[in-house]
């Protein structure tokens, strides 16, 4: 996707939402890069850490084994996963999850459908929230995996464009404020602040900008930079509220660079685009057309 400089970002000083903060000066789903890279960690602290807690990561069990008290993480890296040049970000890093989602009630998550339509989905996935590249590493605790008890609710329509699943945890989330959604519509032009997990890595922060959003459909289409994994992520306006969650992208990688690596060898690249190319950004489902 499109990657922006990410500008500071700050708490608003006033007011008693629970994720309200700025972004100051503003199908696997597929992702590809506008302009340069501008993926940035998220750390434990500051502007965006409260909406960072509540931002969840969708893992498939066989990549989790428990072991006392513990779940230990199958790992590998996106450097030994893909073979990406050598200057591509993040590929000491490890891959883990699948697709992403964000804390809507202190015991449900929202996602996209696509991320959980198949039969033993609910039994076969785990949730984690606020994976960071500091602590990717170690086992996570018992109490820090969720698992899912039902799906609530789940639709997805390619005539109308919804694609979102709510998925009901077997407890409540601790410590972690769900986020609240967006009561306006969102102008073209406009930043807004994306949290997910890129082809499963550590969660990762980018800055994007609203490229076109007609009020007669269901989605809203944003140059930011997100991938495969980051699918059914949030998407946050300046004050911290949710405006949508990502359906779908662009193509990670392009297929011919994929062909060329496979019969001559070589390294492969992030599918980039140009500011206004790529069929306009990624597609996310606005917040208000999510039904409750």
């Amino acid at each position: 996707m499109r990657l922006f400089l990410l500008l500071p970002l700050f708490l608003l000083a006033c007011g008693p939402q629970p994720s309200q903060q700025v972004v100051a000066g503003l199908s696997d789903s597929h992702g590809v890069i506008y302009g340069e890279d501008t993926r940035r960690e998220v750390i434990s602290s500051g502007d965006v850490a409260q909406i960072a807690q509540a931002t969840a990561m969708l893992i498939q069990k066989f990549n989790l084994t428990k072991q006392d008290n513990a779940w230990t993480p199958r790992l590998s890296t996106l450097g030994k996963s893909w073979p990406l040049c050598e200057d591509e970000k993040f590929l000491d890093q490890p891959l883990l999850g699948f697709c992403s989602g964000v804390l809507i009630a202190p015991d449900q998550v929202l996602t996209a459908a696509h991320c959980v339509d198949k039969k033993d989905s609910c039994s076969d996935t785990k949730f984690v929230f606020n994976w960071t590249a500091n602590k990717s590493l170690q086992p996570f605790k018992n109490e820090d995996v969720f698992h899912c008890q039902n799906i609530v609710k789940i639709e997805h329509s390619l005539s109308r464009g919804t694609d979102y699943a709510i998925i009901q945890l077997d407890r409540p989330v601790p410590n972690t404020k769900p986020v609240q959604f967006a009561k306006h519509s969102l102008a073209k032009g406009e930043k807004v602040l994306s949290l997910s997990y890129p082809l499963g890595l550590p969660m990762k922060q980018d800055v994007g900008v609203v490229s076109d959003n007609s009020v007669e459909k269901q989605t809203f289409k944003v140059e930011v930079d997100t991938f495969a994994g980051s699918s059914g992520s949030p998407l946050f306006d300046r004050q911290g509220f949710l405006v949508g969650i990502l359906s779908r992208g662009q193509e990670d990688f392009l297929e011919d660079e994929i062909y060329r690596v496979r019969t001559k060898g070589g390294c492969i690249r992030f599918n980039r685009c140009a500011s206004g190319s790529c069929f306009g950004g990624e597609t996310f489902l606005k917040s208000s057309a999510i039904d409750l």
